[in-house]
């Protein structure tokens, strides 16, 4: 995988579009480059840019959203309203392009960030979306965003540190360094998972000693009782239902005598209700007699009905022929009003339409050229608004006369302005336009050059006095460091003298044992001497213990104190150095600046350099001439509008006139408008007039025809009635119709009958059920006690009873309970068996791997990766330098010093620890490490592209030679594209080639290949 190109723009301090070619140029010529600037100018910005476009990732912040951007001010450019990034890289020999970019919409809130990837061979969008493009990235590199970052950007330095630490710092480094912090995870969830198993085991066993069982003597005690009392409720049982069928059999009897009192009663209203319906009855007998002349009836009464009505509706169509006639009259007396002549029926429509033809033709000419008249006032109305869009000049007037007269003084007005500006056309204010932003442009330079020059001056002072500051302090600190010398040295003579006092106390009084064996004339064991004066009298010792530790304390300090002021010493003297430095810089940058300033002065005739109030007078100046040239390009503006204006005044007024003249002929045939709608409407409704007269006579000669049928027919019907009457000796066809129920009516009365009928039927069968129901219950009474009597022994039966069930049902519920107290034991022991076999599986895993920081096992795997992290590195040594091979300490070696060694071919094999490295070997040895971690990450991805971070700012410049050496024989050998990112001087000068970033004002940064 290679990268090709990067483009961005407004990412972080590099404001702008930037574009950077690594396949052309001097990057392409030289392969091996270095990205220069100082602290803070960008140089990282441009590996973000890569992981950016390519995962929504940057190695600084994690993943981009708009929550980041917004709140937290990263990615844009401050001020920015939009930015991308985007990649090209190869893989495979093909090109793709990854973009990401975001934009602020006209809210100013941020819009949903956009990425795709493209084929650049074809133009083709291969993915597109927030969360494919990372994805799909993946899929072509062949590398995770965590892997692509170690694979890619080397950190030298990390390494460096890594070669020189013990076994535990440098297993902690390697775990930061390749990003495999989960082993420590894994390794910590280890032991607490076995905590975890432990503690349940033990909480399991505290349930389980929770759990109470009865004694088995007392559990048979109990079983025995329940299976007596379980008998005895058998016999209660049989006695119960024996008396209860006896209260029943008694009870039904009682049941069934009150069921015939109520059967009687009911007889006796059935009676009344057969009495009432008789009445019904007849009626129902008369309908069934009569219902059959139902048709005859209605036949007659929708005759008689339809003969009513035809009538009246007669008398109403005649009213309406009055109405109509009375209509076609008032139509012939508007037409002759309208065409101001007498107009006959017979040429209503003939004279009327040559009338509408005539008016049309006269209204289209004056309304073309009323539309012609328009269109100029309309083209007059909106140069209008051009011209008096920043004053009120001319006014409108609808008589194009009056308006034409106002144009005049407006165009002598801008003509003498312009003879006054002495300026005749466009090309002299364009030359006088160009000389006033020439001199603009000088003034802006000369506010630039003058704010830099004396913000310069200003830090030069400032570092000035940060210097004088400093010289004091380390005049103050020297003079400290001499008086602390001094006390130090009666300190620490007077310690050693407290020292050698107390451990001749202690001496003394640790032989308190063998002075009191002493005998006088007797030879010491130790001297020999044959008299013992401290034998008996002790000799005395003041002890100092309490000084001395004082003392001590005091010497402590004053040595912590005397480091302390050797160091504020040592950073006061640095920084002077620096400061020298600085100022140096600050004044050698500030005389070319001068120097520009004197020539722009002169550019524009000043004597002498000028302050704020001579520019901004300056510019005063510039503002107001440009403030006039912009009236007189406006002049030129508005002279060029007044004459269109004056040429479409004059057209207006021409059509205006025409208008006038068509309108009078118009009006002397008809003033109104519309005279078409009035015409037609006219005809229409002469039309629909004559239509009407001749539908009302076919509608009146149809009524008579239909109103002479019904007739006919109404008096056949009417005969056949009459004989009806007369058979059945009824008055009228009223009283004929009245006997004839609906049918509903009569459904009603064929129901109450059967209502009836159904009662009878039930009453009797009720009453012969109760009288065999009392028979047969008298037979099968066996006692002759009252049924209070039998119900009062039945309830202290079954109060005995309950009681029974009551000593069984607790009897069984402390059964039942101990069962399932057996079965939770039993639970509880299987549920224990399974934890202590989960205890032991976590118990062999915590011995393996776990503990509670985790430790163990991080440092196993990382020796893992170690070991293979050092065969890769030893593959990378062997193409840089053939004489050192890295390796791990044996346990032996460990165990004394825990460092790595190598094996130093040029001197036999001879094993040696890292540390032994001089600065060259231990940068190249790092460097392969870099490389490796690279390999390891990238697994069977080609990288072609590799840049290394930082890590030559200690190295001396033999060193720093034999890297860079080191680093042109790789890019040679595997044609990489290596770029190295530093602020060290020496590493400029020996790789030409470079990706500068300078800061300038403001806090942004340029770029420029060099």
């Amino acid at each position: 995988m290679k990268i090709s190109k990067i483009s961005f723009k407004n990412i972080h301090s590099l404001r702008g579009e930037h574009h950077i070619d690594f396949l052309s140029g001097p990057l392409a010529e030289s392969g091996l480059f270095a990205i220069t600037g100082a602290t803070g100018s960008g140089k990282s910005t441009l590996l973000d840019v890569i992981t950016l476009a390519l995962y929504n990732k940057v190695p600084r912040i994690g993943s981009i959203s708009k929550s980041v951007i917004e709140d937290e001010g990263g990615i844009m450019t401050r001020n920015a309203t939009d930015c991308y990034a985007e990649v090209e890289y190869i893989v495979n020999q093909k090109i793709y392009r990854s973009h990401w970019s975001i934009e602020r919409n006209r809210n100013n809130n941020l819009n949903d960030r956009k990425q795709e990837i493209i084929d650049v061979a074809t133009g083709t969008i291969i993915e597109s979306g927030k969360s494919a493009v990372p994805v799909k990235n993946e899929e072509l590199i062949g590398l995770s965003y965590d892997q692509f970052v170690k694979a890619m950007v080397l950190s030298q330095g990390q390494f460096s540190k890594l070669l020189q630490a013990k076994r535990d710092e440098r297993n902690k480094l390697l775990e930061d360094i390749t990003g495999a912090k989960d082993y420590r995870s894994i390794g910590s969830a280890v032991f607490r998972k076995f905590r975890a198993a432990s503690d349940l085991c033990k909480e399991q066993d505290i349930r389980l000693g929770e759990v109470e069982l009865l004694p088995e003597a007392e559990k048979k005690d109990l079983i025995a009782q329940e299976i007596a009392l379980n008998t005895s409720k058998i016999t209660q049982k049989k006695e119960l239902d024996v008396l209860k069928v006896e209260i029943d059999n008694q009870k039904g009897i009682l049941k069934n005598q009150t069921i015939l009192t109520a059967n009687d009663i009911q007889q006796k209203e059935l009676a009344q209700d057969i009495e009432l319906f008789k009445k019904a009855e007849i009626t129902l007998k008369n309908h069934s007699k009569y219902v059959v002349h139902s048709k005859l009836i209605s036949d007659f009464e929708q005759q008689e009905k339809a003969f009513k009505e035809h009538s009246e509706e007669l008398v109403r169509e005649k009213l309406k022929e009055t109405n109509i006639l009375k209509e076609k009259s008032s139509l012939l007396e508007e037409a002759s009003t309208l065409l101001r002549r007498k107009v006959d029926a017979e040429e209503f429509v003939t004279h009327l339409t040559e009338f509408n033809k005539a008016v049309t033709a006269l209204k289209k000419e004056e309304d073309l050229a009323s539309a012609e008249a328009k269109l100029h006032e309309g083209n007059i109305k909106k140069t209008l608004l051009d011209i008096n869009k920043d004053s009120d000049r001319i006014r409108f007037n609808p008589q194009p006369k009056v308006f034409i007269e106002g144009i005049q003084p407006i165009e002598e007005k801008i003509d003498n302005f312009l003879k006054t500006m002495d300026i005749n056309n466009a090309v002299e204010l364009a030359e006088r336009e160009a000389h006033l932003k020439e001199r603009s442009q000088l003034i802006n330079a000369i506010k630039i050059a003058l704010t830099q020059y004396n913000s310069d001056l200003k830090q030069s002072n400032t570092k000035a006095a940060e210097l004088k500051v400093s010289q004091t302090l380390v005049e103050k600190y020297s003079i400290q460091l001499k008086a602390l010398d001094d006390e130090l040295k009666l300190l620490e003579v007077e310690v050693e003298t407290l020292i050698k006092e107390e451990e001749m106390r202690k001496k003394h009084q640790s032989l308190e044992a063998h002075r009191n064996a002493l005998v006088d004339g007797e030879a010491c064991p130790l001297c020999g001497a044959l008299e013992h004066p401290f034998a008996l009298d002790h000799p005395v010792f003041d002890p100092k213990e309490a000084v001395l530790k004082s003392k001590t304390e005091l010497l402590n300090t004053k040595r912590a104190l005397k480091t302390s002021t050797q160091t504020n010493l040592e950073n006061e003297q640095k920084k002077i150095l620096i400061l020298k430095q600085d100022i140096l810089s600050i004044n050698e940058a500030i005389a070319p600046q001068l120097v520009e300033i004197e020539k722009l002065c002169k550019s524009l005739q000043l004597e002498n350099i000028p302050d704020n109030d001579v520019l901004q007078t300056l510019e005063n100046q510039i503002l107001q001439t440009s403030q006039l040239l912009e009236k007189v390009e406006k002049a030129f503006e508005l002279r060029n509008l007044l004459e269109n204006l004056s040429h479409s005044a004059k057209q207006w007024h021409k059509s205006f006139d025409l208008k006038l003249e068509k309108e009078a002929k118009r009006k002397a045939l008809y003033e109104g408008d519309a005279v078409d709608n009035k015409v037609q409407s006219l005809i229409s409704k002469w039309a629909a007039n004559l239509e009407n007269i001749k539908n009302n006579q076919h509608f009146i000669t149809t009524l008579n025809t239909k109103l002479a049928i019904i007739a006919k027919e109404k008096e056949v019907f009417e005969k056949q009635l009459d004989n009806i009457l007369r058979t059945e000796s009824i008055e009228s066809v009223a009283q004929l119709k009245s006997f004839i129920l609906t049918e509903a009516q009569a459904e009603q009365i064929r129901q109450k009958k059967k209502e009836i009928e159904l009662r009878q039927e039930r009453l009797k069968t009720e009453k012969d059920t109760a009288m065999k129901e009392i028979e047969v219950l008298t037979k099968r009474l066996t006692s002759n006690e009252a049924l209070p009597v039998l119900e009062s022994n039945y309830a202290k039966l079954e109060e005995a009873f309950g009681n029974l069930n009551q000593q069984i049902g607790i009897l069984k519920k402390t059964l039942e309970a101990d069962a399932k107290a057996k079965e939770k034991q039993e639970a509880l022991l299987e549920k224990l068996k399974e934890l202590k076999k989960e205890e032991a599986l976590w118990k062999t895993m915590n011995d393996l791997i776990g503990d509670s920081t985790g430790k163990r096992f991080s440092n196993f795997v990382q020796d893992l990766t170690l070991e293979q992290l050092i065969g890769y590195a030893n593959l990378r040594l062997k193409d840089m330098n053939d004489r050192y091979i890295l390796d791990i300490p044996t346990a032996d070696e460990a165990d004394k010093n825990d460092s790595l060694k190598v094996f130093d071919s040029h001197q036999g094999d001879a094993r040696r620890s890292i540390n032994t490295l001089s600065g060259g070997e231990t940068f190249m040895v790092s460097l392969a490490m870099a490389f490796a971690l690279s390999d390891l990450a990238a697994k069977n991805v080609k990288i072609e592209s590799i840049f290394i971070d930082e890590g030559f700012g200690t190295l001396d410049p033999e060193t720093l030679n034999q890297a860079i050496t080191i680093l042109e024989k790789m890019q040679n050998e595997g044609d990489k594209s290596i770029g190295v990112i530093s602020h060290v001087e020496a590493l400029k000068e020996r790789i030409t080639t470079q990706i500068r970033l300078e800061k300038m004002g403001s806090g942004y940064s340029q770029l420029e290949i060099i």
